[in-house]
């Protein structure tokens, strides 16, 4: 599809920009000064109704119990399945260690450390860089943590309040650390006297902070204590002057020097420009810009709120297969584009093809540039962004706008200091054959990018992404191919063939090459569990296969892992192996033999045999097998004998993609 360039529309769009900034403008102004949280009820939010619609992947409860030895306060995180969060003696170094904390004003306080009821899981950290050798401590499902409590003299309050400070992380992903804030209580007369006998509670106990105090009182102005404790040593100016200075470390960032090469050629091709016209192209890039950073910060403040469960981390989106498979798809085909391949119609994006005059860059381009430039920017974090980001966890909406567009600011700061000062560029050489090689090189850098983005996948992903890339290859060079004959035009009917042929690349593997969910509850094979499944009479299905093994593939797709088979194997207490080949096996080699097999495909029944009957001999597909040769082999064999139930998958399933 051919995209028109916006010269007709440009002076009404800027116009909307100046607008939409002279809006946000006093919103920005108009945040806490103090950084802190937005005290009193009457702070505005446009997302705080739908705050207590939403969960979190943790809920933390806490109360107060009798113990032999006087009061106890005990506190318990319940995490959704596959999240976890870290022990309370983390060692420092990695991920952040949990720390409880309660309010100075609460009436009892800690007289000792908290402690877990059961024992963190400890594993040690092999494939993360930085890390390797730390030890983690990681609580998952439910933790509770308790602590013996003594009177606090200061105490006013008539309630225990304070936090619980916490990093969640899943499997390939964690949350920004956060605080979730906890009332247990009140405090009863039977508590009081047993704590009254007790020593009072040393001041600066190691548990107790006057911050979480404050932050508590504020939640309570708030409304409810909906609020979490405010981030502590970061006020609001210093946040906004760290965010600028990560913002214009960011233009230096890996990520975006692919990018950042387009605007130098891009500065080269302004030299000869009006400088009203050079201003507007890099506005158009900073709107680009900031467009990005504001998506950014929306999603941030409605995760902040409780949306979708868990906090957008910066980069976040990074550790989704998805997301990581369609930029991957996406950069490769501006690599194409530097290297000639197409054409992308987009004037002054990229620049014509070897031989032609380029096109000069118009405000789309500068546009487009500019969100490019910032979604590759968002896997690398530069210095002082950390701090940054950590700050607006707990801040209000209109700060956390005001802290994004500062780093929005710094990044953009270079190209409104060239479009106020063009004269800034001269050093650049005049527009020439040098900026159709650098282009090409540029085009090189970018299929790094694709190396890049490819480290951030699963490795049952690397083969069909790898598929569609050269689908998009040869969709760019049929493309290309009409550019050439229509003299840089084609028609819309190229277009579609060429959609075609990435729908039917993408579509095949995918469906043939990636990972898949098994229907089927799979064991693993083994000779030990094969022999001890016959000598109990059951009914063994073991399917021999591999990654490598192209009709392997479509038969487990076509013919094995279908609901009609899954309901006969049920049906017929059937336990199913898969004998897994893919790096060799000496153990599935000999089994192999023994079945007059020396490739695969091979399924083979086994039927169960009653009592001291001699077990029969298996049934063995070969090659390529439909689903009612399948049934029909099941059918043949029969039930277990006796029939029991001996499918382990619910106890013991293989990972997706591991057939």
């Amino acid at each position: 599809m051919h995209i028109a360039p916006f010269r007709p529309r440009c002076g009404r769009l800027l116009a909307a920009v100046s607008a939409l900034l002279a809006v946000l403008a006093p919103v920005v102004v108009a945040a806490p000064p103090d950084g802190g949280l937005a005290g009193g009820a009457g702070a505005f939010d446009p997302l705080a109704s739908i705050t207590a619609a939403l969960g979190s992947p943790v809920r933390v409860d806490a109360r107060l119990e009798a113990g032999a030895a006087g009061p106890v306060l005990v506190v318990t995180a319940t995490l959704e399945e596959g999240w976890h969060l870290y022990s309370v003696d983390q060692k420092p170094g990695g991920p952040q260690a949990t720390r409880i904390s309660v309010a100075a004003d609460s009436p009892l306080r800690p007289a000792g450390p908290f402690r877990p009821d059961l024992p963190p899981e400890r594993r040690t950290i092999r494939d993360v860089p930085g890390w390797e050798g730390l030890v983690v401590e990681e609580h998952s499902g439910t933790v509770t943590w308790r602590a013996p409590l003594a009177r606090n003299p200061a105490g006013t309050a008539t309630e225990v309040l304070g936090g619980v400070s916490l990093q969640l992380c899943r499997e390939n992903a964690c949350t920004p650390p956060e605080t979730k804030p906890f009332t247990a209580g009140p405090v009863t007369a039977a508590l009081a006297a047993a704590a009254a006998a007790l020593p009072a509670a040393v001041d600066g106990s190691p548990s107790t902070t006057a911050s979480a105090g404050a932050a508590m009182s504020a939640a309570s102005a708030a409304g409810g204590g909906a609020a979490e404790p405010a981030a502590r040593g970061l006020s609001l100016p210093v946040a906004l002057l760290m965010g600028l200075v990560g913002g214009l470390i960011l233009n230096l960032m890996p990520c975006v020097l692919p990018v950042l090469g387009l605007k130098l050629m891009s500065f080269a091709q302004q030299s000869g420009r009006a400088r009203q016209e050079i201003f507007q192209l890099n506005l158009w890039y900073c709107a680009g810009l900031y467009a990005v950073f504001f998506v950014l910060a929306t999603a941030s403040v409605a995760a902040n709120l409780g949306l979708a469960g868990s906090n957008l981390a910066w980069g976040e989106q990074f550790t989704s297969a998805g997301f990581n498979i369609a930029m991957a798809a996406i950069v490769f085909a501006f690599a194409l584009s530097f290297l000639g391949i197409w054409e992308l119609p987009i004037p002054g994006f990229i620049g014509e093809r070897a031989g032609r005059v380029h096109a000069q860059e118009g405000p789309l381009a500068s546009f487009l540039k500019g969100v490019l430039s910032t979604v590759l920017a968002t896997p690398c974090s530069g210095p002082f962004l950390g701090p940054v980001f950590g700050f607006t966890l707990t801040q209000p909406t209109a700060v956390t706008y005001a802290v994004f567009g500062a780093i929005a600011t710094g990044m953009a700061l270079p190209y409104l200091l060239v479009g106020l000062l063009p004269g800034l560029v001269k050093f650049l050489p005049k527009p020439g054959a040098w900026m159709e090689t650098l282009k090409e090189v540029l085009g090189f850098v970018m299929l790094g990018t694709v190396v890049f983005l490819f480290t951030f996948l699963q490795h049952d992903w690397f083969v069909p992404t790898f598929a569609l890339l050269v689908g998009i290859w040869a969709a760019c060079w049929w493309i290309g191919k009409g550019q050439e004959a229509g003299g840089g035009t084609i028609s819309f009917s190229r277009w579609a063939q060429a959609g075609a042929i990435v729908a039917t690349v993408g579509t095949l593997a995918f469906m043939f090459l990636g990972p898949v969910q098994s229907v089927i509850p799979w064991e693993p094979f083994s000779k030990e569990r094969l022999a001890e499944l016959r000598r109990r009479g059951t009914t063994v299905l073991v399917d021999f296969s591999a990654d490598w093994c192209m009709t392997c593939k479509y038969n487990l797709a076509t013919a094995i892992e279908t609901s009609r088979v899954k309901a006969e194997i049920e049906k017929n207490d059937v336990v199913p192996l898969l004998a897994d080949w893919t790096d060799g096996s000496p153990e599935i080699k000999q089994m192999l033999e023994s079945l007059q097999s020396k490739s695969i495909p091979v399924l083979a029944v086994f039927p169960g045999a009653s009592g001291g009957d001699a077990a029969p001999e298996p049934i063995v597909l070969r090659d390529l097998i439909t689903e009612s040769q399948v049934l029909s082999a099941i059918r043949a064999a029969g039930p277990s004998r006796p029939a029991t139930a001996e499918i382990r998958a619910a106890a013991n399933p293989l990972p997706a993609g591991g057939h």
